[in-house]
């Protein structure tokens, strides 16, 4: 049991440092390309708004922002940074 969840801990661990990569890389890109800031919100907010959940866009609706993370967390399994940094993209874009 303990094992299992040590090699499950340590594959997320490599995936969200890869997620780090791969955001820095697109940050990069965006520079070079001329992507102002809030073009890069906009895009990221664009690319990711189907895979918010429902649950998550009624409760920022009704202003319940703690509680549209922990729903976050608890659809995706994303810590609570991650989760934070999801929710407040999307309540950049508007959408």
């Amino acid at each position: 049991m303990f094992g299992r969840s040590r090699q499950q801990q340590a594959m997320i661990q490599r995936l969200q440092a890869r997620t780090q990569e791969l955001e820095a890389l697109v940050d990069q890109l965006a520079a070079r390309a001329g992507v102002g800031e809030a073009e890069l919100v906009r895009l990221r907010a664009q690319a990711g708004s189907a895979s918010l959940p429902e649950e998550c866009r009624r409760l920022l609706e009704q202003g319940e922002v703690i509680a549209a993370i922990k729903a976050y967390r608890e659809h995706t399994g994303a810590g609570l940074t991650e989760a934070k940094d999801r929710i407040d993209r999307h309540r950049a874009s508007g959408s």
